[in-house]
């Protein structure tokens, strides 16, 4: 099996995950209790984890009106000041092995203090949702690859369902709402293959200039300058170059000053989001530097990679789509074997698990 076939499967398990909606809601609410309301939710996660929380944090505080912090575990076990925990705050921790050391401690941390807590984990058997008060399952099932994909995308999902749980136990979403949430979330996952499709003969058109490029930039605003964090690790840990990412004014405050010719340039851009200054910036790098794609709605240059988003509440898990595909490709015409690490020697120096 190839990445990709990981790929195609994404629509499948983000489906069984809808279905699984009235499990999550059923185990949230028997654990918070309407009565006692959450005022602040923090995210416990590292890599693409801390990135599928990061990417749903706007829409976590859209619908449930409760103010949202993420932070690496390495910080909140170190360096984060305990004594601002408190009863008030639910906890969520997030590794979709559910071996990530640092989350396990981070986790001990909340639980001696007595503190609500819940893990999301790939495996209930996994010591982190054993450890955990509410374990749930993220919804990847058994990820093929360690370069995850279906992980993020599942993740991202997962925590938009339990988001909308929270609303509802706290009133704050009707049956008409979330009625209409379903059919939003439908029309994204509908969206999916299309949008895979569409990068696949958008690559063959672009191979050759990707496959120059040494490094590569990512920017986006709102929840896709998340979605651009996710696709920066991915080029990152899969082709594998350097790459970063930026919210799009921060693009222009600094970073421009080391634009080059050998650098690839994706904007990520959404209607009445940013769109002007996503136009200018892109004419300014495809005049002056170098080759930059426009990725989504707004795009006007044959080199762009245009797509129209049909989910209002959801679009993140299309955006993401694209560099899923486009780094399965990259890596693979690079000669990458995606079922290895490069340093798998690093276990040597320093383990990451429990």
């Amino acid at each position: 099996m190839d990445m990709i076939n990981t790929i195609e499967r994404i629509p499948v398990q983000l489906n069984k995950i809808l279905n699984n909606k009235v499990v999550i809601e059923k185990n949230l609410l028997d654990y918070l209790k309407a009565d006692s309301k959450v005022k602040k939710i923090v995210f416990i996660a590292s890599g693409t984890s801390y990135n599928a929380a990061f990417t749903t944090k706007t829409f976590a505080e859209e619908f449930t009106g409760i103010p949202v912090e993420i932070i690496y575990p390495n910080i909140f076990v170190n360096y984060y000041n305990h004594s601002l925990l408190n009863d008030e705050t639910l906890y969520i921790f997030i590794s979709q092995g559910g071996k990530t050391k640092l989350v396990y401690d981070a986790l001990e941390i909340v639980k001696a203090k007595g503190f609500l807590n819940i893990s999301i984990t790939e495996s209930l058997d996994s010591p982190i949702a054993k450890l955990s008060d509410l374990p749930l399952e993220m919804g990847s099932e058994n990820e093929e690859y360690i370069f995850r994909t279906l992980g993020y995308s599942a993740t991202c999902a997962t925590l938009y369902w339990i988001f909308i749980s929270i609303g509802k136990i706290y009133d704050g979403i009707t049956e008409s709402m979330e009625q209409f949430l379903i059919e939003d979330y439908l029309n994204m996952v509908n969206n999916l293959p299309g949008i895979r499709n569409t990068t696949l003969k958008w690559y063959e058109q672009n191979k050759f200039q990707l496959m120059q490029k040494n490094k590569f930039i990512f920017s986006g605003t709102n929840d896709l300058w998340a979605v651009s964090q996710e696709a920066d690790i991915k080029f990152m840990e899969m082709l594998p170059v350097f790459t970063n990412s930026f919210e799009l004014e921060e693009l222009i405050h600094g970073p421009q000053n080391a634009f080059d010719s050998m650098t690839g340039y994706f904007l990520l851009s959404r209607k009445d989001e940013d769109s002007d200054k996503i136009e200018r910036i892109s004419d300014f790098i495809n005049t002056e530097i170098s080759q930059c794609m426009v990725v989504g709605e707004g795009t006007s240059r044959e080199v762009d990679l245009s797509f129209s988003p049909r989910s209002k509440y959801f679009s993140s898990l299309e955006y993401i789509t694209v560099f899923q595909v486009l780094a399965y490709q990259l890596s693979t015409d690079k000669g990458r074997d995606l079922t290895k690490g490069v340093y798998p020697q690093i276990t040597k120096y320093i383990n990451k698990f429990v």
